[in-house]
């Protein structure tokens, strides 16, 4: 049974800060991916500020490697900010691709477990690549 007092609206979870399990910020989360067919959150895209703030490249982490805070204000990552760093980044328009592939593309590097890479884990079937939603 679901209790009302653990949902989150999807608009309160855009904006929200990610940081790492020693509480150093990793990112801010800009958009989520839902899996069309089981209505789960496949990826949360993540921006990193820079020198001269936001720069423009998104980097899509895997929705499982995240889970929130006890209170319920931030996103706690199972990596570091070094580890995003070293992810794939992404501009907009590659995002809104469909074709890009760049979801089989950060699975490969965060892998099914923050790590390794599960075999089948990617499905390269065009229906369950991430698509943007409107």
């Amino acid at each position: 049974m679901i209790s009302d007092e653990m949902l989150i609206k999807s608009q309160a979870i855009v904006g929200m800060h990610v940081v790492d399990d020693k509480g150093h910020k990793v990112g801010t989360i800009r958009e989520l991916f839902v899996d069309q067919r089981s209505g789960s959150i496949r990826f949360a895209v993540l921006e990193t500020g820079g020198l001269f703030g936001p720069g423009g490249k998104f980097h899509p982490v895997p929705w499982r490697l995240l889970r929130f805070d006890d209170k319920g204000e931030s996103v706690i990552s199972s990596f570091d900010r070094d580890r995003l760093k070293d992810a794939p980044a992404y501009d907009r328009e590659q995002l809104n691709s469909p074709h890009y592939a760049w979801g089989a593309q950060t699975l490969r590097h965060f892998g099914a477990d923050g790590g390794s890479l599960q075999p089948g884990l990617i499905d390269d079937d065009e229906a369950t690549r991430p698509r943007r939603l409107s």
